[in-house]
């Protein structure tokens, strides 16, 4: 089994035993997409919710508009059949709620970029821990399909 952490803007993809993680997920969305009869699964950590012209080439995992697409090919080329595929997301939280006003809210900014972009491309959301004001942890484990979520100073839980 190894534990493969996805960073900031990046997306991996892993299969069989292997578990993916990403920390830090603060206005940042965490984005699991698996297959769970092939055990293939994938995730992006999300920064913002849009790049300038629909396109990334430099880090296609940065923007939802980007990361979206680009994680559905990557679990696609590494065995995921896109009818079994299913999406489970974490994060978006406001971490500044005193200092900023609802429209520049980007955690949820970046929510509503995320479950657009997965609507768009047929992906059905099947579990979300989003919002609030505090950062999160995200792991999907590959073989089983479970995805947990730990919020700073909390326990883990399933979505």
């Amino acid at each position: 089994m190894a534990e493969i952490f996805v960073n900031m803007g990046e997306i991996k993809v892993a299969a069989g035993d292997d578990v993916l993680i990403t920390v830090g997920l603060g206005s940042c969305v965490g984005v699991a997409l698996y297959d769970r009869e092939n055990k293939v699964g994938g995730m992006a950590h999300v920064f913002l919710a849009a790049s300038k012209d629909g396109r990334s080439n430099e880090q296609p995992g940065k923007f939802a508009d980007t990361a979206i697409p680009a994680l559905l090919e990557a679990v696609v080329r590494a065995g995921g059949r896109r009818n079994l595929l299913i999406a489970k997301i974490a994060g978006g939280a406001n971490l500044f709620p005193k200092l900023s006003q609802a429209s520049l809210n980007v955690g949820m900014q970046n929510v509503a970029a995320v479950k657009e972009y997965l609507a768009a491309h047929k992906l059905p959301l099947r579990g979300e821990d989003v919002g609030g004001s505090i950062g999160r942890k995200m792991i999907l484990y590959v073989e089983s399909g479970k995805v947990m979520v730990q919020s700073i100073g909390s326990e883990p839980k399933e979505i």
